[in-house]
């Protein structure tokens, strides 16, 4: 009667177990598409990431700005109350006029940084995008897991009672009931275990959808099985030299570059500045050299002496940096074809595992595990070979769980890698 009252308070506990408060408030379900969608309005960094639009929005919007005129406005007197010379007023404009364009240069680079800056926020996004899957499907082999060892706890719990009640009865020895109560309380722990690391994966979802210590936590919901693909592996490559941004990235950066020597070129020209302005001389009243009032107009233009010009260390660098994009470019090729290489390898061989499974391997398992409960009720097997034949199913039930995750985060990553993506 004691053992049985034992038994029955570890099973309350198992329950408070599974009912507890995972400290986020109530959980919702939610679905892989609509998780994605949840991440793409709410995580922070995305969010931060494109403000770096705007800025290179309003950059290019600064670049468009003309040079300033200037006014000059001076007054002189020629010793008007000594000398009765007179006085004077002058006023002028001037303004700087570029003749390599540097305006236009300045705008193409502006337009240039923007169009990277918006690649390089494409390229963090599908990063983002594919990082939200792999934690939203390692949330849901967690959840999975854990049910393994409820369940387990669920079954030895149900032995364990049986067991007492065969002690009782005078059927079973004591170290055999006693035995069973061991398990189940180790199984027990096992659970709590379980348990955390799954709510510590929900975590780890909030945080990419930007809504950790909100009111309601979600958990995933559906299942981890999914059609095995087959992929041509020259059609991968094909599609990664066609789709991946980062491959574009590098190609604007060459552009970039580009627009920097265009821009150096333009700073390095001529700049006239054109000057115009009017003056007005009051009455002379000297007796020697007299005068009435009167205008003046003026019209010059000023030319530089640019001898800045004669040093090309900017130009050169410029030139330098070019070249050197060129040669980024290729490594990006290369390390996309080696990406894509890697991924394809470690993918087939993700689903090569994944066929042992669909073999019958699970079934046969728990074929075994069922007879060997039965037979151990009857008297007929060990307590000890239930407890292996248990253990044996919930590792291949585990390692099932592990490889169908396994294969879709090869499966991620082999999309990422290619540039595709139909994950849903």
């Amino acid at each position: 009667m004691k053992k049985t009252i034992i038994i029955i308070a570890l099973m309350l506990a198992s329950n408070q177990v599974q009912a507890q408060d995972n400290g986020t408030g109530p959980e919702k379900p939610i679905g892989i598409n609509e998780y994605l969608a949840h991440v793409a309005k709410g995580n922070l960094s995305y969010l931060a990431g494109q403000y770096n639009l705007r800025i290179a929005d309003a950059a290019l919007n600064a670049a468009r700005v003309f040079n300033d005129p200037e006014i000059a406005v001076a007054y002189t007197d020629n010793q008007d109350k000594i000398l009765q010379m007179g006085r004077g007023l002058d006023a002028g404009v001037s303004y700087s006029l570029n003749l390599g364009n540097l305006r236009g240069a300045r705008i193409g680079l502006a337009k240039s940084e923007k169009e990277l800056t918006a690649l390089v926020l494409q390229v963090y996004f599908q990063n983002l995008r594919a990082e939200a899957a792999l934690v939203y499907y390692n949330a849901l082999k967690e959840k999975l897991l854990a049910d393994i060892q409820q369940d387990n706890l669920i079954r030895m719990l149900e032995l364990a009672k049986a067991d007492s009640i065969r002690y009782h009865a005078g059927m079973i020895m004591e170290v055999d009931a006693r035995q069973s109560a061991i398990e189940a309380r180790m199984q027990k722990n096992e659970v709590i275990r379980a348990e955390a690391t799954r709510r510590i994966s929900l975590i780890q979802m909030d945080l990419l959808r930007g809504s950790v210590g909100a009111d309601s936590a979600c958990f995933p919901v559906g299942s981890l099985e999914y059609t095995l693909r087959d992929f041509s592996f020259p059609w991968l490559v094909e599609k990664a030299m066609e789709n991946r941004l980062e491959l574009q990235e590098a190609r604007q950066n060459q552009v970039l570059s580009e627009k920097m020597v265009s821009l150096v070129k333009a700073s390095r020209a001529m700049e006239l500045g054109i000057e115009t302005g009017i003056s007005y001389s009051t009455i002379a009243t000297n007796e020697i050299a007299p005068s009435p009032s009167h205008y003046a107009f003026n019209l010059g233009v000023s030319i530089p002496l640019k001898f800045s010009s004669l040093n090309h260390g900017q130009l050169s660098a410029s030139h330098l940096a070019v070249r050197q994009q060129e040669i980024l470019y290729q490594e990006a090729r290369q390390i996309i074809l080696s990406e894509v290489t890697e991924a394809f390898i470690l993918y087939q061989s993700q689903k090569e595992q994944l066929d042992e499974f669909h073999s019958g391997l699970l079934k046969e398992a728990e074929i075994i595990l069922n007879n060997k409960i039965y037979s151990y009720k009857r008297g007929e097997t060990s307590l000890l070979d239930v407890l292996n034949a248990q253990r044996t199913y919930n590792e291949i039930r585990k390692s099932f769980y592990e490889t169908h995750y396994e294969y879709l985060a090869a499966l991620i990553n082999l999309e990422r890698a290619a540039g595709i993506w139909d994950i849903e």
